[in-house]
């Protein structure tokens, strides 16, 4: 939780926009959490425990490229944690998480929806969308571009091509933003 209370229990899976969360503790006391109460919500399969995936939700901002008028900002959604750095993390947003028999995490969409890719760097409130599943790499490393402006230094390497614009855990390892 946001107040550094740590609950152990049973979930029913959100879908991006679930406002609260019901949680039977491990304790058997029945919770109803706000999303935004939620720091971090761990989500494993009762069969394969080993297999944590991470969601949090947080509010972002769509660009003029994926709006037709202006840039939009979005109320908080559900996302999965898809890369981490000390100063960037990346998310996976999709309408549906669920998790099948091997353990891992699915993240589907509505019929000719869009699995949205965010960034969000660490102590802003609001992430970025930089891509949709399926767009081109050129798109991505423009936009990864302007979000990570401020280290002139990996933004030179994503335009050399050094590193690969979809290679989301190598560039949040990399961004360092110069203060």
């Amino acid at each position: 939780m946001a107040d550094g209370t740590e609950y152990v229990g049973r979930v029913k899976m959100p879908k991006c926009n679930t406002k609260n969360i019901r949680i039977k503790t491990d304790k058997g006391e029945k919770l109803k959490l706000k999303n935004t109460d939620i720091a971090v919500l761990g989500v494993w399969k009762k069969t394969h425990p080993d297999k944590c995936h991470f969601l949090v939700c947080h509010p972002y901002t769509t660009n003029k490229i994926f709006s037709t008028k202006k840039e939009k900002t979005i109320k908080p959604q559900w996302m999965a944690v898809a890369a981490q750095g000390d100063h960037v993390e990346f998310y996976c947003c999709g309408y549906k998480y669920s998790i099948p028999r091997d353990g891992t995490l699915t993240i589907t969409s509505v019929q000719n929806g869009n699995i949205a890719y965010i960034a969000r760097k660490i102590g802003e409130e609001n992430g970025y969308i930089i891509g949709y599943k399926g767009s081109g790499a050129r798109h991505w490393r423009n936009l990864l571009k302007k979000y990570l402006e401020d280290d002139p230094d990996l933004c030179k390497k994503l335009e050399d091509k050094e590193i690969e614009s979809g290679d989301l855990q190598k560039i949040a390892d990399t961004y360092n933003p110069k203060k």
